[in-house]
């Protein structure tokens, strides 16, 4: 592939070089300026032919997206990894009712996959075990489907996941009973954990996973361990300087996948997620024995709040709503989000509950309280206003789920 090639020889990499997996660490990192000043010819194998390809891109969460190639073998081999997570969790892949709540855009892996890939696999998992839909519908049509489709598995944002509860407590979705919810695409913060499980009766675990990767990197199962599927993809973990640190420190995520088909994705820096891995492959007590993402993804650099005084909370690491809620017993907020306007200006905004509104005192002692805790966490240099919003958005992307935290403070200037 023309843009591994050139790199390649330009660090004097030769494949005789290449004995083991060790060995990696030859190889020059891949970026996302690579993957977007190579695309198209530079990303598929010389004398390929474009008939062979299914071009998909991501969803540009930084403001910029990045298109790559597939194929039918890649895709294939990735829903191995869904059947893997399914029977880790004792469900027959080929019993449950599957649910996925996805982006199916023109050019979105979801409905290149849908068109490209399902239709031939029929046999296997039949029309009527899977359901797809856009997750730009709106949330009653929505959980309308969901109702009639009763899956025992739905896969989505975590956005998604807190407004179906949402019409879920309403009185909405009465048949949607699942076994279990996957959730990827932006932080899982506690409160919204706690909030969706305890509607839906199941467990919500995370799920890790990416277009370039074009499959489930890692998975939490019910113990709250995120099993990396390290036979799929090798992970290293790098410092600011591009150098990998030791087992356990936290860094920025590396990731080479190791099936080929379609673009090649090797020592991929891309992603960017502050992650911490561990490959002690000590025996979890579900059973698995991986190499673990320890305390989970926290989220991206470009979310990150750093404060006047040099202090850099991930974005995972920000979210301190649950213990106010969870002291007074309560799910009046229906969702947030966390916005840093400047670097001493931080805005929480509240969406509550429509029967809780008329329980103004409740909503301003929690309002309080949110504000004392943040406050207490980023010291006075930081003005804290906790406001009461109708609905959350996206920064770039009105129609997408809403992240928790964003951040609007230029990482350059700070």
């Amino acid at each position: 592939t023309p843009v591994y090639h050139d790199k390649y020889k330009k660090a004097g990499v030769h494949p005789d070089d290449i004995k083991t997996i060790d060995n990696i660490k030859k190889l020059p990192f891949i970026t996302k300026d690579d993957l977007r000043k190579n695309y198209p010819d530079g990303l598929i194998p010389h004398g390929s032919s474009w008939k062979k390809y299914h071009s998909i891109s991501t969803g540009g969460t930084t403001g910029k997206s990045v298109s790559i190639f597939t194929d039918f073998y890649v895709i294939g081999k990735a829903s191995f990894l869904q059947i893997r997570e399914l029977k880790n969790y004792g469900l027959k892949w080929n019993k449950v009712k599957y649910a996925h709540v996805g982006n199916f855009s023109e050019g979105r892996i979801d409905l290149v996959a849908k068109k490209n890939f399902q239709k031939h696999i029929k046999i296997f998992f039949p029309s009527e075990k899977r359901l797809d839909v856009d997750v730009n519908i709106p949330g009653e049509k929505l959980i309308e489907k969901l109702d009639s489709f009763e899956p025992d598995v739905i896969l989505s944002y975590p956005a998604v996941f807190q407004n179906l509860a949402s019409l879920k407590r309403k009185g909405f979705g009465e048949k949607i009973r699942p076994k279990i919810l996957f959730c990827g695409g932006s932080v899982l913060d506690t409160y919204t954990r706690r909030y969706v499980e305890n509607t839906f009766n199941c467990p919500l675990r995370n799920t890790y996973q990416s277009v370039e990767a074009q499959g489930v990197i890692a998975t939490e199962c019910l113990h709250k361990t995120w099993h990396v599927n390290d036979d799929f993809f090798y992970l290293e973990v790098i410092d600011e300087n591009n150098d990998v640190v030791n087992n356990g420190e936290r860094g920025h995520i590396v990731i080479t996948r190791l099936f080929t088909g379609g673009t090649p994705i090797i020592r991929y820096t891309g992603m960017d997620d502050w992650v911490k891995i561990k490959n002690e492959n000590e025996k979890c007590e579900c059973g698995l024995r991986t190499s673990i993402l320890e305390d989970g993804v926290e989220g991206r650099p470009k979310a990150d709040i750093i404060l006047p005084d040099g202090k850099v909370f991930p974005a995972g690491a920000f979210c301190f709503i649950e213990p106010v809620l969870a002291k007074h017993k309560t799910f009046i907020v229906k969702q947030y989000q966390i916005i840093q306007k400047k670097i001493d200006q931080i805005d929480i905004l509240l969406v509550i509950e429509e029967e809780f509104r008329d329980k103004k005192n409740l909503v301003e002692q929690i309002k309080k309280e949110i504000k004392e805790i943040y406050t207490k966490k980023t010291s006075s240099q930081v003005a804290i206003n906790v406001k009461e919003v109708k609905k959350v958005k996206h920064p770039f992307q009105g129609d997408k789920p809403a992240p928790i935290v964003i951040s609007e403070v230029e990482k350059n200037l700070v």
